[in-house]
Formats: structure tokens, C-alpha cells, sequence
């Protein structure tokens, strides 16, 4: 449903925010642990500066942190720079007038999705993000995760 960018974007965030002690991420580190093209990556993080959800720091000990905390962050906060959510209030089937006078099949499903899909994006934080990646990782077997590879916020199995 989102686009790469978005989706590298999330994940991206997710990471940094769950770094024990919030101190900063180089991004060459963060671009090999989830698996995001350096080059890539750096065009992602420069735009999460620039929107104020990310702070960046040259030098050895640099790299990139949030810029508050993650519980004021919300995930629309982290894909609108990437997403037009203008294109979740037209008709899911292309009309030009979809309304309750001349609503296309889909028209009463796609307004409940669409309600509580925007909904969530305005409501769901970062903070919430992390909370659930934590706590699926605290509980996920070494089996799975060898199987699965790398998520954000456990860099290995011992840790």
C-alpha cells in the first residue's frame, strides 16, 4: 500500500528509535542492517532531516537520531514527505464524482477503510511502532529470526 520509499522510511525510523540510549546512527550501518542501498538511504534520511523528524550530526561519532521524541511522532508524520494521501479521499474505482448521491460498488467499503486507514496514520506513533517491534522481538525464537534475517532493532541474536 505504501511505496518503497515509505516503506524504507518506516523502517528506517523504527530502527533508530528503538537504539537503546537514542544516541546517533551512522547511516552506512543503518543501510547494511536493513538491507537499504547507501546511496538510497541517504536521499531518505536528508528528507527526514529536512521535515524535522530526524537530526543529523557530521564526524566519527555523527550520524542521525530523532529530533523528538517518538511518542509525538506519527507514522503520517513519517510517509506523508513520500505519499500522496490526497489519492486515499478519491474513488478507489477512478470516478470523478463519488459521493453518497452517486457512489461507484465500492464506495460504503472503501470509505470505512479509508476512515480508519487515515485514522491510523494520524494516530499510530512511532513510540507505538517501536513498542510492538520490541515486543515481537523480545518473543521471537533464534530459529525464526535466523530464518527471517535482519529487523530493525535486533542487530544480532544475542542481543
Amino acid at each position: 500500500m505504501f511505496s518503497q520509499t515509505s516503506e524504507y522510511a518506516s523502517r528506517t525510523m523504527i530502527e533508530i528509535a528503538t537504539r537503546p540510549g537514542g544516541g546517533p546512527v551512522m547511516s552506512a550501518e543503518l543501510a547494511e542492517l536493513l538491507g537499504i542501498p547507501p546511496s538510497y538511504l541517504a536521499k531518505l534520511l536528508q528528507s527526514l532531516v529536512r521535515t524535522r523528524l530526524l537530526t543529523s550530526v557530521r564526524g566519527k561519532q555523527g550520524g542521525f537520531s530523532l529530533a523528538r521524541s517518538a511518542a509525538s511522532i506519527k507514522l503520517r508524520d513519517i510517509i506523508a514527505p513520500f505519499e500522496d494521501l490526497q489519492k486515499y479521499e478519491e474513488c478507489i474505482l477512478g470516478q470523478p464524482v463519488c459521493n453518497e448521491a452517486g457512489a461507484c460498488p465500492l464506495h460504503h467499503f472503501w470509505s470505512d477503510v479509508r476512515t480508519r486507514f487515515v485514522e491510523e496514520l494520524k494516530t499510530k506513533s512511532l513510540q507505538d511502532l517501536t513498542d510492538f517491534q520490541l515486543s515481537k522481538l523480545n518473543t521471537m525464537n533464534a530459529g525464526l529470526f535466523k530464518k527471517i534475517g535482519r529487523v530493525p532493532g535486533k542487530k544480532s541474536l544475542n542481543k
